[in-house]
């Protein structure tokens, strides 16, 4: 462009009116221009063709022209005229035609082709003086001694920094506590002195950063600016740009620093208030969160907004470095817009949703106490402040859970409109693939939970009863509504869905403990040759002696059978501890074998065979007559004892 403050007033005032008719006309007729270039700077632009040269040809032809004379030394640029011919006015330096002005252009600019061309001719002089005055050798070398001036000046900044700010370095590492006072807040520390002087320290640091960046800056703008073939370069923004971002780049090393700092001395902080400022948090005597844990926790939360802060930064300062340099601005409203857009969004949805947000709230509240009433309801009854005839008190808290969750179902089909999204064909395609997903891969589980329901109410059992479910046998110590665990006599916990327990026979041992009481039998085997009142006695005897056993209802016995080679004999006696039916059968079995030992009957079971004269009777001798004698031992009818002249008698 045109250096005006180089030109003279008279020829400062011609360029400008040439410019003023140059634009209006310019407005008021096309737009359609071209310009006229010398040495990189526009002096004017052409409106129209003249003969066989187009509007631009034409452009290109006088600058061209122009170029060539400025690369000439030998011209002198006051020589070019004003030749006025029949139907052109042109500008001659010497026999060389420059560019010739037509009526058109005149019509053009609103003036006569005469005084058009003494603008033109003005203008394109004062260019060519001042051009040539910049690539003089006077020029170059002003500019050679002001460079090296710059240059030593930033030399002298730069070994001046090298001495003041480590002295000033030094001054601060070297202040004392009474120098620097720790600050306090009603009376909390709030920054030691230690800590202010290290603040210090990286402030001074960083105005010597700061200081020598502009240095370098005004140095490079100031020497280019000083030069004809670097002037015209855009440079400053491009300088100005790069250290921009070497000041952010230092800015944001020193906020991560700083981060990582603040964060180490949280942590410190966290540290020691354990046990003092941070204590275990309890509900009544139930500890809910420890101290060491509450610790814990505000670790992993400075360390997430540590995180979070150093993405945020981090995203800014690749916006701002975009933002500094014209070929990537674009880019930079680019990355903005990915973060700003989505947040917008988000900040219309919930300011859209704020009314539904408000009546969820009420839903909720309202269902909420009424998941209470019913909860307080059921209690009572679980306590046995209410009663029902025909309502068990262990029905209460299955029936209460099986309210909530209508409630809680209820709850959610109403409130379920009201979400974001909940028109949305994606929203209800996934609520259809979850319930069908749920509907494929729940059918044991709800039959089990059914199960458990049927279960709750048959009431075939309750928690602590010693039971037999098909062939497992043990303790209830779990119900719910899918399983139901049982613990053996050995220990091991089994568990049963419940679809198999409903599916079982039940055997509950422990149904009667609260009557009269359960009975437990076992059985032996006498032979005939033993009284069967005896056989009674020391059974029932045997019985009295066993911990655990009823005296009352007296022990009975129960003679089962009549076999081939003994009698059985089943005794039953009545207990209430039933999950000691393993112990109580051991002693009773080993009472019954000392009782017969010391009573001299001999339990048959298992029979064995033995060999006996036959001729003498089985029954008891107190049966016998006082004189029954057994008969001789006989062989077909032969006396093999002596007997024989009886026999034949």
């Amino acid at each position: 462009m045109i250096n005006f403050i180089s030109l003279k007033p008279f020829r400062f005032i011609v360029v400008i009116l040439t410019i003023l008719f140059f634009h209006n006309f310019s407005f008021a007729q096309t737009d359609e221009k071209f310009p006229v270039v010398l040495d990189s700077d526009t002096l004017f632009f052409i409106h129209n063709g003249i003969g066989t040269f187009s509007t631009e040809k034409r452009a290109e032809e006088i600058s061209s022209k122009l170029n060539s004379l400025l690369g000439n030394d030998r011209i002198i640029c006051d020589s070019i005229k004003v030749v006025k011919l029949e139907e052109y006015s042109l500008l001659k330096l010497g026999d060389e035609s420059i560019m010739a002005i037509s009526k058109s252009d005149a019509q053009f600019a609103d003036t006569t082709e005469i005084r058009l061309a003494e603008i033109l001719r003005e203008v394109i002089v004062t260019k060519l003086k001042t051009t040539k005055e910049l690539y003089s050798r006077k020029a170059i070398i002003n500019n050679s001694l002001y460079s090296i001036l710059f240059f030593s000046l930033f030399i002298i900044f730069l070994w001046f920094s090298t001495k003041t700010f480590p002295w000033v370095y030094k001054k601060i590492k070297m202040f004392n506590s009474d120098e620097l006072k720790t600050i306090r807040i009603k009376g909390k520390v709030i920054f030691k002195s230690s800590i202010i002087n290290k603040l210090l320290l990286i402030l001074s640091k960083g105005v010597r950063f700061v200081i020598s960046l502009f240095a370098l800056y005004l140095f490079l703008t100031k020497t280019l600016q000083l030069w004809p073939y670097t002037r015209k370069w855009d440079l400053q923004p491009v300088i100005e740009g790069i250290a921009l971002l070497i000041f952010y780049t230092f800015l944001l090393i020193a906020i991560g620093k700083g981060a990582a700092l603040f964060q180490r001395y949280l942590t410190m902080k966290c540290d020691s208030w354990n046990g003092t400022k941070i204590r275990s948090i309890k509900i009544k005597t139930i500890e809910v969160l420890s101290a060491e844990r509450t610790v814990d926790f505000l670790k992993l939360l400075t360390k997430v907004v540590r995180f979070g802060l150093l993405i945020i930064i981090i995203y800014s300062y690749i916006t701002i470095a975009f933002s500094l340099f014209s070929f990537s601005k674009t880019w930079a409203n680019t990355l903005l817009g990915y973060v700003l857009t989505p947040l917008k969004l988000v900040v219309y949805t919930f300011l859209n949703f704020l009314p539904n947000l408000f009546f969820i709230i009420v839903i909720v509240f309202v269902f909420n106490y009424l998941i209470k009433a019913v909860k307080f309801f059921f209690m009572e009854i679980d306590k046995g402040t209410l009663e029902f005839p025909g309502f068990h008190r262990d029905w209460a808290v299955p029936t209460y859970k099986i309210v909530r969750f209508m409630i809680i179902a209820l709850e959610v089909v109403v409130i379920f409109p009201y979400l974001p999204g909940s028109n949305s064909p994606a929203f209800q395609g996934v609520s259809v693939f979850l319930g069908i997903l749920f509907s494929f891969g729940s059918g044991s589980a709800i039959s089990n939970m059914v199960a458990g329901i049927v279960l709750t109410y048959m009431r075939p059992f309750k928690i602590g009863d010693r039971v037999k479910i098909a062939d497992t046998m043990g303790d209830i110590m779990e119900k719910t509504l899918l399983i139901t665990r049982i613990r053996t006599i050995k220990n091991v916990d089994i568990t049963i869905p419940n679809s198999m327990v409903l599916g079982a026979h039940i055997v509950n041992y422990s149904s009667s403990d609260k009557g009269v009481g359960l009975i437990l039998n076992t059985t032996v085997t006498i032979g005939y040759d033993s009284p069967w009142r005896q056989i009674h006695e020391l059974l029932i005897s045997a019985a009295f002696e066993t911990k655990f056993i009823l005296k009352e209802p007296k022990p009975f016995v129960l003679q089962t059978s009549l076999d081939d080679f003994y009698v059985s004999y089943e005794i039953n006696a009545y207990t209430k501890e039933s999950n000691k039916m393993a112990i109580i059968y051991s002693e009773l079995h080993s009472k019954i074998q000392d009782k017969f030992n010391e009573a001299g009957v001999e339990i048959m079971s298992p029979h064995y065979g033995a060999m006996r004269d036959g001729n003498q009777t089985a029954i008891p001798p107190d049966y016998l007559p006082k004189e029954y004698k057994a008969p001789s031992f006989r062989i077909f009818g032969l006396d093999l004892f002596g007997n024989q002249n009886k026999t034949k008698d």
